[in-house]
């Protein structure tokens, strides 16, 4: 060979050397940004521009095996159906040893757990202890580092080998071999092929524009436990609500099937389950769903997967959207169509999982309907001027408006109103001079709120007394047990909205007496005896009674404080709605309050 051939020799084979140190380098900074570390020990100095490009992963040569490979789900269907007890994922990585135990729980769900991970510095102490170096070596580099001994790095895996993996998972192991290329990694990689029979392998995910190549950028955990979400699912995964026996109110529990046994995904594949469930009578009242993989054939109690909570509006239906990333793992992404949360875990939001016993067993017996109501409004019809009385009522059109939106009111409702005017009959220029009260019979609450639009208010001279004794005299005999209109069975109230007392029997000092004799605590104790309840709404609240009050202040603070011994409002502090919901009978639970969704509607 000519001087000249051997030069050019020479010359190729430094160039390979250069080549296949940068390979290596390629392979072990890709990711870990220390490359630049590594031009101290490259052979044939560092490398040149354009040689690598850090922020794209090399091509990694070989067939690696297919994430969701058949073998792969046979082997997840195994475990799940209980043919074997465990699989142990192993993986060669440049870090360190991983290896990860999955076994079944009670449901069948697939758990997994570290089960001896070790860094290569204690599994194969020949190779360098510095990070940046150790991938080097493993990637296959050589450069001015001693090189590793293959048959003492053969030795100390094989021994690895013997020593963490248990003779029970002997033939229930899964290699995760993402990388391919490294060249040490290969070694080890063929040594646990070569020492036991492999159930499956899993190789890289499938690409994405984050992953161009499906180089893994996740933890052996993360990929085994993507892994296991494409396991059949080895129970029922039910949503547990609450169902009310619409004939005799009873409370049971009921379990809603979201994702039946047997479903599975595929690898990146979600499931998405909608049900609509109903509030109960109570507004905004958290509630639990708590989801479940049902109890196996030996008795033991379901697996709470979540139980998130929410706010559900009275007797209101809501559409839920439950969503399957897996085995075990659901989220409730909110109202149908919504942004998923975050993923649920096995517990509430604040990561206590509740006791299910405990929540079945604190359920309420029953829910106890509402009867039917009944309600009377005495409306004073006499102001100082216009406005006043239009508020009064204005106001009382609110409250039977509210009364009317009250979920199940329906014909279960019925209203009857008496406006009283003054008995100084010819001050009231506005109607007919016999006129003494205005009155709408019980009836639907619609046509109740439409008669009052017709009515007109008349002006008040004196600010002492009104004739409410004679409205509260007309309300009793509507409500008399002899009035064939009447529901037996209605709870009935009177709600009593003005500004001044009634007039007495007899002439009290300076406060004039009802000129047709009527008392009011004889009407009133009347009402009271048939189990009416009576409540008033005040323009202004009632005078303190103190040693300075007049005889008039003290006869108008004890005459309003014996009508509004039931309950008393005031104008500008409580609203319509809140009158309402005080004189309507209130839905009850047989017990404590459901602290489940209801799958069907109350009403």
């Amino acid at each position: 060979m000519s001087e000249k051939e051997r030069e050019a020799a020479r010359a190729a084979l430094l160039a390979a050397e250069h080549a296949w140190d940068i390979r290596a380098t390629e392979l072990a900074f890709a990711d870990s940004g220390h490359g630049a570390r590594s031009a101290s020990v490259l052979r044939g100095g560092p490398a040149k521009p354009g040689e690598r490009t850090p922020a794209q992963w090399p091509p990694s040569p070989g067939n690696l095996p297919a994430h969701d490979s058949a073998p792969v789900r046979q082997a997840l269907t195994d475990l799940v159906n209980g043919r074997i007890d465990a699989l142990l994922f192993v993986e060669f990585t440049p870090d360190c040893i991983t290896v990860i135990k999955v076994v079944a729980d009670a449901s069948g769900i697939p758990r997994q757990s570290d089960a001896g991970t070790t860094k290569w510095g204690s599994a194969a102490p020949s190779l360098d202890r510095r990070p940046e170096f150790l991938r080097f070596q493993l990637a296959g580099g050589i450069g001015t580092l001693p090189v590793p001994d293959r048959r003492d790095f053969d030795t100390a895996v094989t021994r690895w080998l013997r020593e963490f993996v248990p003779p029970s998972c002997a033939h229930s192991i899964v290699l995760v071999n993402r990388r391919s290329g490294w060249t040490l990694l290969d070694r080890a990689v063929a040594l646990l092929r070569a020492t036991y029979p492999l159930r499956a392998e899993i190789g890289p995910v499938p690409a994405n524009p984050a992953e161009p190549d499906g180089t893994p950028r996740t933890d052996t955990a993360d990929a085994v436990r993507e892994s296991l979400r494409t396991a059949p699912l080895p129970a029922d995964h039910t949503l547990l609500l609450a169902r009310v026996d619409p004939g005799t109110g009873a409370v049971r529990t009921h379990t809603h099937v979201l994702f039946p046994a047997g479903y599975r995904l595929r690898h990146g594949e979600t499931a998405t389950a909608e049900i609509t469930v109903y509030g109960g009578p109570a507004d905004r009242v958290p509630v639990v769903l708590p989801v479940l993989a049902d109890a196996g054939t030996d008795g033991s109690e379901p697996v709470v997967l979540s139980a998130r909570r929410t706010a559900l509006t009275a007797f209101a239906p809501a559409r839920l959207a439950f969503v399957l990333h897996g085995p075990g793992e659901v989220t409730l992404a909110g109202p149908a169509g919504g942004s998923p949360s975050g993923r649920a875990t096995n517990g509430t939001a604040d990561g206590r999982t509740p006791d299910i016993s405990a929540l079945v067993g604190r359920l309420p017996r029953g829910i106890i309907r509402p009867p039917a109501l009944e309600v009377f409004f005495t409306v004073e019809m006499s102001g100082a001027e216009p406005a006043e009385t239009a508020e009064r009522l204005a106001f009382t059109q609110e409250v039977i408006a509210a009364l009317a939106r009250r979920p199940g009111s329906g014909n279960s409702l019925r209203v009857g109103v008496v406006g009283h005017y003054d008995h100084v009959i010819h001050e009231n220029s506005y109607t007919p001079r016999s006129v003494l009260l205005l009155t709408v019979p019980p009836g639907p609450a619609m046509a109740a709120h439409a008669a009052l639009a017709g009515w007109r208010p008349a002006r008040r001279e004196q600010d002492t007394a009104s004739s409410l004794e004679d409205a509260l005299r007309k309300v009793r005999l509507a409500t008399a047990p002899t009035n064939g209109t009447l529901r037996p069975d209605a709870e009935r109230a009177v709600l009593i909205v003005g500004r001044r007392p009634p007039g007495p029997p007899e002439q009290h000092d300076m406060v004039p007496s009802c000129p047709l004799g009527a008392d009011w605590r004889v009407e009133l104790n009347s009402l009271r005896a048939r189990g009416i309840r009576v409540m008033t709404r005040l323009d202004r609240a009632h005078p303190h009674v103190d040693g300075s009050a007049s005889p008039v202040q003290r006869y108008t603070a004890a005459a309003w404080g014996t009508l509004s011994s039931g309950r008393s409002f005031l104008r500008g502090d409580d609203t319509a709605a809140g009158v309402a919901d005080a004189l309507a009978p209130a839905w009850r639970w047989d017990g404590p309050p459901c602290r489940l969704a209801l799958a069907t509607p109350l009403l």
